[in-house]
Parts: C-alpha cells; structure tokens; sequence
C-alpha cells in the first residue's frame, strides 16, 4: 500500500497542465454493490483536470492547474443492508503544496440488492462534508444519492439522482439537484473486466430546474484487474472525460481497490 500514493502522485502531477476552478474529490457512479456484515473495504480516488476553467470563484481557491487530488475512502459492513464510509481527501496545488482538505463521513442502506436470482439494487447514500477553508466555499453540504441499479452477466447500469445542500458560511441551502449515470459493459473472463461509458449531470436549483445550462461530462470507462502477483490483483477503474456547457473540458480519474 505504500507504494501506491507515491505512483499516483508522480502521475496526476505529471498530467495537470491546465486548471479548473473547483475541488473534485470524488467521481463515481454509485452501483449495488456493498461490503458485507464486518468486511472493511478501501478505495483510492484520483483524479486531475487536463483542461478547464481557471478563474477562482472565492478568494484562496486552491486551483487545479499543476496540482492533484487522491483521496482515501474507508469502509465497514454495518448489517447486510448499511455500511459506513468515511473520505480523507487530500490536495496538491503549486501555490500551497500538499494538504489534507478535509472530511466526508457517509452512511449507504441498500434495502433491495441484486442476487442470481433477480439484476436490481435500490438504496440511499447520505454523505455531509465538511472541508478545509480554500478547498471549497461553503465549507460545509449535506448530500442524499439515490441508487438505482441493474446488473446481469454481461451488463452493470446504475442511476444516481443527487441532491445537496449548503449548510454554512452563509449561504443559499436550498436542495441543488444533479444526476449521474453509467453503463458498463462485464467481461469476466481475463484481466479487463469491463468498459463502458459514464454521464454527469451537474447542479440545478430543485425548484428550478435548468438541464441546458448545467456542466455536464461524458467519461469513456475501462475496468480491469491487476495480475494477483502484481499489487495483489487490484480493481482498478479508469476514465477520461469530456465536458461541455461550462463542464470540465478533459478530466482523467481513476479508483484503485486493493484487497484486504
């Protein structure tokens, strides 16, 4: 494990030419999956804007441009149906180098999840952060994710309406609504273990929805799994992504799973 913050910092520092003016910690769909009764899981989040906007939109904004973002995620199998998740995200910028921005606990409850006998998973994912003063104003959201999910043997969908609100610094903390949603296509059989496509609906005023104008990204998704004598056959997850309507123009991120 030691190795792997070293590798990724050498990469997302070595592909950041360009900034964009917002701290993105996480970039995930939510699936059906889930930890099991007792099981701790871990997930590594990295990723870097190749091409965005560089203008601040608060005073000490830690930009992107020349700079990383890998954050740890920990995880514990409450029950069958809840598991706690707990971020440490961390930031490297030029102007401020490395440091720890802040953190996220979450809470998932998946009533309903998918099994050989029938593909849907249906749950919730309630998740409130709390961030360092220049990693994002305001400092403080509450966010609830639906999770909606179908899976078989040669397909994995899943579909995620968000809706977050700002709890401090003074601001507006009426319900914002985005969506996000993937389509993978499984390969169970070698290495790769899937490829497919992920969309990103961003933030709309729930009460005044605006879907022209919102960011939006479409990332292209390869899957695959490391070689067990390489990293302990690790899940790793990659995508390049390109946005449009004031979105991130490239965005490149990857999710590292080891096993415990």
């Amino acid at each position: 494990m030691r190795i792997i913050y070293p590798i990724l910092s050498l990469i997302f520092l070595s592909v950041s030419p360009l900034a964009k003016a917002v701290f993105l910690d996480e970039i995930q769909v939510y699936d059906g999956e889930i930890n099991e009764p007792g099981e701790f899981g871990l997930e590594i989040h990295a990723n870097t804007t190749l091409s965005g906007q560089s203008s601040p939109t608060f005073s000490g904004q830690r930009l992107t441009q020349g700079g990383a973002r890998i954050t740890p995620e920990f995880s514990y199998g409450l029950s069958k149906t809840i598991e706690l998740g707990f971020y440490l995200p961390t930031v490297y910028t030029p102007d401020y180098g490395y440091e720890s921005a802040g953190y996220k606990p979450r809470i998932k409850w998946l009533p309903i999840q998918n099994s050989d006998t029938q593909p849907w998973a249906v749950g919730i994912n309630f998740e409130y952060s709390v961030v360092n003063t220049g990693i994002d104003f305001p400092r403080k959201a509450a966010e609830f994710r639906g999770i909606v999910a179908w899976k078989n043997d040669k397909w994995s969908l899943a579909f995620n309406p968000v809706i977050d609100s700002s709890r401090s610094d003074g601001q507006n903390s009426d319900w914002i609504l985005n969506y996000h949603t993937r389509a993978i296509r499984l390969h169970n059989d070698s290495l790769m273990t899937g490829y497919g496509m992920e969309y990103y609906q961003g933030q709309s005023a729930v009460n005044n929805i605006d879907s022209l104008s919102a960011p939006k990204q479409l990332f292209a998704i390869i899957e695959f799994k490391t070689p067990d004598s390489f990293l302990n056959g690790m899940n790793v997850h990659m995508g390049l992504g390109y946005g449009w309507d004031s979105g991130d123009r490239l965005t490149f991120k990857m999710i590292l799973t080891p096993r415990l």
